[in-house]
């Protein structure tokens, strides 16, 4: 255990000195608004309302119930008594939630395609940060709307190395349904030491230029593609630069994204990504 939180560790030092050689351009404001979500017209009731005291549009600094911290966006005409879909939005190294969200830029699109978006506070790298994030997706079903069958976990660089450890860490407070790691600093070498969790959708993100966890996508990609039970071999990149791994079984298709771009650098895939996390459960091989 002591050999596993010592490689965390590592990994987390090398990733915040990258992150932060990198200053990208300023964010269109407009994509960090919530926006409308157009709900479908069935009139039922998914929450019980009278224990929901989440507001619409943006929340800021909630904490957990052992201190983890982050931020929430929802659908500006935010509806109590629809239970959407919740994205986990886990921070790079030294990065606060707002600074995340700018990263990512993810408010705009997510809250207009429904989803309700958590962006999680920096943690310095530890077992017990990891556990201590694993709880808001519990804290945020406490407050808003949430369909449990529909939780969904992306980062960037440390948040997409959390990203993966929450998913086959036994200990995690919640399961996601799929998970899209970005950057994560996690190589078959230090995988390859974790059991394989229940198989799920998978889309591993990673850029071309990354000199610091060179080859690292591909390398997780591959070790998630064996858990998921498909074979080793892999369709030609599609526009997106998006790759799928044959044979999957329908309840966990896997797909390796490549762009251009170095570490610190967030694909920009977004589209991508949402469509991936909406359409999971039927997208074709």
């Amino acid at each position: 255990m002591f050999k596993i939180l010592l490689g965390i560790v590592l990994l987390f030092v090398v990733a915040l000195i990258g992150f932060f050689v990198f200053l990208g351009p300023p964010t269109d404001p407009a994509l960090l608004k919530s926006a409308d979500f157009t709900y479908p017209d069935n009139g039922a009731s998914a929450c019980s309302t009278s224990t929901l005291t989440g507001k619409a549009g943006a929340t800021d600094d909630i904490e957990t119930n052992v201190g983890a911290t982050y931020n929430v966006r929802t659908p500006a005409n935010y509806n109590k008594q629809y239970a959407h879909p919740l994205i986990v939005v886990y921070a790079p190294a030294g990065t606060s939630a707002s600074k995340s969200e700018r990263h990512v830029h993810l408010t705009q699109e997510a809250t207009q395609a429904g989803f309700i978006i958590a962006y999680a506070n920096k943690l310095r790298m530890s077992l017990k940060a990891i556990e201590k994030l694993s709880t808001i997706p519990k804290s945020v079903q406490e407050k808003w709307c949430i369909d449990p069958s529909q939780i969904y976990f992306t980062g960037h660089s440390d948040g997409g190395t959390i990203t993966n450890a929450l998913t086959f860490l036994p200990d995690s407070k919640t399961k996601p349904t799929a998970i899209a790691p970005s950057a994560a600093g996690m190589d078959k070498e230090s995988l390859k030491q974790y059991a394989c969790p229940t198989p799920l959708p998978v889309m591993v993100f990673h850029n071309k230029d990354d000199s610091h966890f060179k080859d690292f996508g591909q390398q997780a990609a591959d070790w998630w593609a064996n858990c998921n039970q498909c074979s080793n071999e892999k369709s030609e990149p599609d526009q997106f630069g998006c790759q799928t791994y044959q044979s999957c079984p329908d309840a966990s298709k896997t797909f390796y994204c490549e762009g251009p771009g170095s570490h610190s650098v967030w694909p920009n895939k977004n589209t991508t990504l949402i469509n991936f996390f909406l359409n999971h459960d039927h997208i074709a091989q």
